[in-house]
């Protein structure tokens, strides 16, 4: 409800309009003010001009009787000067001496002869040869003094009847409002049409514009591009170019999307096959160490417990892929016995590069983090700082739970991660592999196994050279994983 009283919520068919009236209410009462300025001067200059007459010919009249205090020759002047200036409407008319006495009135009971009236006196006295007109009001006053030569013998006083004045400033003015208004309401709906054609272009442009927001650009049609001309012609061809272009682009986005799925699956094939080949060269070893010394019973108890680990970390790795298709159990939480694994899986790749990895184990039980991803990113890491360290150097594994944090960290003493292999590690999860024969796909898994688990990995570069690669993944309880079995 507030919105709809705010004026900048309002169309703009309706602000120009509503502005046009206001205008025209300011401009119509200017110009009523100003007409009705010069009617009341109109007005008040002819009466002022019959006044005088009026009060000339009663002067003419009255002055030798008031010489000799003729009472009877001055009411008598007053009458026929009444009825002479009928159109003036004469209301009341005193003759006064210049002391105030009353010689002669149009009303005597009012003004009887002799009377003295200190009021009347003072304002003849103080506005001699005045005139006296509000615009208006009822009446009007004037007063003239008579002059005898060297002194003044008396004053005339006359109120005009201004009601029919007054009745004619009402008419004008009520004429300018009724104008006015009637002027303002045609001219303010007359710029409602106008400016609702006007914008019809808008309107079916901005309609086109709510829909693209909601689905893809719709075009406007022919034939009301072919019937518009000018700028709105020009500006619905542009748009419609536009609409062109953005469904071209959409199109061309599913076709990237569809070519970035089946990448994605190519990805996920190969990540697949790399994390499963990896435990693999662990497994043989493990065959190869029972044909070898299977005949003792440490070394079998050791090696089918390395093949039992290593089936099911291969099962989970299957499930975790069929997992959106397969009902979900929990999946075997971390314990330290897996980190004892990688260095086992590691072993061969680390005995052919002449490379020693060393285990620095602080886990003790289980840690409530789902044991496959967590050892897939891990070993991933231990390749790679294998692959990078030189003949002689050694690897450190290091685990250990820190708060709600596991935290571990892989240091080699390689010349040091790039900072393209850094940013696979670091920038953001859908981040793309490095593409140098498969180099970085390993870093792109971990990348991605990590981020699922809403950990981070941190790369550190210390000053006597190598490179420290930490992971740091919050623990979390409830881990699910899907059961394929």
């Amino acid at each position: 409800m507030l919105g709809r009283l705010d004026p900048r919520s309002w169309p703009i068919t309706a602000k120009v309009p509503l502005a046009v009236a206001g205008l025209m209410v300011l401009v119509g009462l200017i110009l009523s003010e100003r007409v009705l300025a010069r009617l009341a001067d109109t007005q008040e200059r002819h009466l002022r001009d019959l006044a005088q007459s009026y009060l000339d010919g009663l002067s003419s009249a009255v002055a030798p009787s008031m010489l000799r205090d003729d009472t009877w020759e001055v009411f008598d002047a007053i009458e026929r000067a009444r009825d002479l200036h009928r159109s003036l409407r004469p209301l009341e008319t005193v003759v006064s001496h210049a002391d105030g006495r009353v010689i002669a009135a149009s009303d005597p009971r009012r003004y009887p002869v002799g009377s003295l009236n200190e009021e009347r006196q003072r304002v003849q006295v103080a506005g001699a040869d005045s005139f006296s007109f509000e615009a208006g009001a009822d009446t009007a006053t004037a007063v003239r003094k008579l002059s005898y030569p060297g002194q003044t013998v008396g004053f005339i006083e006359a109120v005009f009847d201004t009601r029919h004045l007054a009745a004619e400033r009402r008419s004008v003015m009520f004429a300018l409002v009724a104008t006015n208004g009637l002027l303002t309401l045609v001219l303010a709906t007359a710029g409602w049409f106008l400016m609702a054609r006007m914008m019809r272009p808008v309107t079916i442009l901005t309609n086109h514009l709510g829909l693209a927001r909601s689905v893809s650009a719709v075009p406007i049609a022919e034939d009301v591009v072919m019937r518009q001309r000018g700028e709105f012609g020009r500006l619905f061809r542009a748009y419609n170019a536009l609409a062109a272009s953005m469904d071209e682009r959409e199109t061309l986005v599913k076709k990237l999307a569809e070519e970035e799925r089946l990448g994605s699956l190519g990805r996920l094939a190969s990540a697949l096959a790399h994390e499963i080949n990896n435990p693999l060269g662990g497994l043989f070893n493990a065959l190869a160490t029972l044909r070898t010394h299977g005949h003792l019973a440490h070394v079998r108890a050791n090696a089918i417990g390395l093949l039992d680990r290593g089936l099911l970390g291969i099962r989970d790795v299957v499930r975790t892929t069929l997992a959106a298709y397969r009902e979900e159990k929990r999946a075997r939480d971390l314990a330290a016995s897996d980190l004892a694994d990688l260095q086992l899986l590691i072993a061969p790749e680390a005995r052919r590069k002449a490379v020693g990895v060393l285990l620095d184990n602080g886990l003790d039980g289980t840690v409530p983090l789902p044991s496959t991803p967590v050892r897939q990113a891990i070993l991933n890491l231990l390749l790679n700082a294998v692959a990078a360290s030189p003949e002689g150097a050694s690897v450190v594994l290091s685990a250990e739970v820190s708060g709600h944090l596991f935290v571990a960290s892989v240091r080699d003493r390689g010349p040091g991660l790039p900072e393209a292999a850094a940013q696979v590690l670091t920038g953001p999860a859908a981040a793309t592999p490095l593409r140098d024969g498969g180099l970085g796909l390993g870093l792109w898994t971990t990348r991605r196994l990590v981020s699922e688990l809403g950990g981070r990995i941190e790369v550190d570069r210390p000053g006597e050279g190598g490179t420290v690669l930490r992971l740091i993944i919050p623990l979390r309880s409830g881990e699910e994983l899907s059961d394929v079995a």
